[in-house]
């Protein structure tokens, strides 16, 4: 795939052991936003219809949507149906536990930093005063072939992509896959799910995607989830669909779709960005004895730069999504 936009096993167990969040609800409607405006209309059209043999569709979808969605028109129901497929595998984990033990998938979300596949040769781990550790080569996507197969956000994208794009498939596994293609395309555009920071002491087993570090805004990892947030998803859509890199030029010039790629453009993201000088430095001086690691007052300018990211990567995934549907869905 041309690229849209030029970026300058001890983590699983960690993740397990904490929620696991790629963006919000926030977040990802907006990504369901940007793909519904670049949507043909027979895709639109199979996208509604897979979404109805979804199992919970009752509980999940038609019960769930706001009246005034219901009042609204047949365009503006299918964009909110999107989104809430698009945010149900984080809405999984609070179903009741036949049903998350059915569908909720926690270590589909992220991807270990170590992994790398393809155009993702980079490890998106931040080390502080240690030794990267050694490569974990990933599996080709043709191996994915059933769901336990998929243990990361790309072998999952894997698995989901194959299944829905198959017109043979289960229809309600094809409309649960539908909901994880939605999603894992915005998570993997999320850099703090593609790695996260070592250091010898503080966080000899990371820091877990950021989780482990406090800021005035909530642990690191939630202040990227929610950048958008106060922003809301109208306002941000608007202002995404303005910006070049997901214009409807780029989507013309994009010939296939490669998450590899995505994943390398979080994890260029992720060790340039999030992560900043003052973090890296209090990290080392802490993890060596020198000073307490303190919470971290985010400057105005590294929030303006960290919603500058988030409009570009939800759009991009937007974008992707809907490039995929388009040309991939039978």
């Amino acid at each position: 795939m041309r690229k849209l936009i030029i970026l300058p096993l001890a983590f699983l167990i960690q993740l397990l052991i904490y929620p696991v969040f790629a963006w919000d609800a926030v977040g990802h409607r907006i990504t369901a936003s940007i793909a519904f405006h670049f949507l043909n209309e027979e895709s639109k059209t199979k996208l509604i219809q897979i979404i109805e043999n979804h199992p919970r569709y009752i509980e999940d979808f038609r019960d769930a949507m706001p009246a005034s969605v219901r009042r609204s028109s047949e365009q503006q129901q299918l964009n909110w149906l999107l989104g809430q497929a698009a945010y149900w595998p984080d809405l999984a984990r609070g179903l009741p536990a036949a049903d998350r033990e059915k569908y909720n998938r926690p270590n589909w979300h992220y991807t270990d930093g170590a992994w790398n596949r393809g155009l993702a040769q980079m490890q998106g781990n931040q080390y502080i005063d240690i030794n990267p550790f050694p490569d974990i080569g990933g599996e080709t996507p043709s191996s994915i072939t059933e769901s336990d197969d998929a243990h990361n956000v790309s072998t999952a994208l894997d698995y989901n992509t194959n299944l829905l794009a198959n017109p043979d498939s289960d229809p309600a596994e094809r409309a649960i896959a539908l909901c994880w293609v939605l999603h894992l395309m915005g998570d993997i555009h999320q850099p703090l799910h593609t790695g996260s920071l070592y250091s010898e002491n503080l966080f000899s087993t990371g820091d877990r995607g950021g989780n482990g570090i406090s800021t005035n805004r909530g642990n690191l990892h939630s202040t990227w989830d929610s950048a958008l947030r106060e922003d809301g998803i109208q306002s941000s859509v608007e202002e995404i669909l303005q910006l070049q890199e997901v214009s409807s030029t780029a989507l013309a010039e994009a010939q296939n779709s490669d998450w590899d790629l995505w994943l390398s453009e979080s994890r260029q993201l992720l060790l340039s960005q999030v992560y900043s000088e003052e973090m890296i430095e209090a990290i080392s001086n802490a993890d060596r004895g020198n000073s307490r690691l303190r919470n971290f007052d985010l400057s105005s300018e590294y929030i303006e730069q960290m919603k500058q990211s988030a409009r570009q990567r939800l759009g991009l995934a937007g974008v992707r999504l809907a490039l995929w549907f388009n040309t991939e869905l039978p």
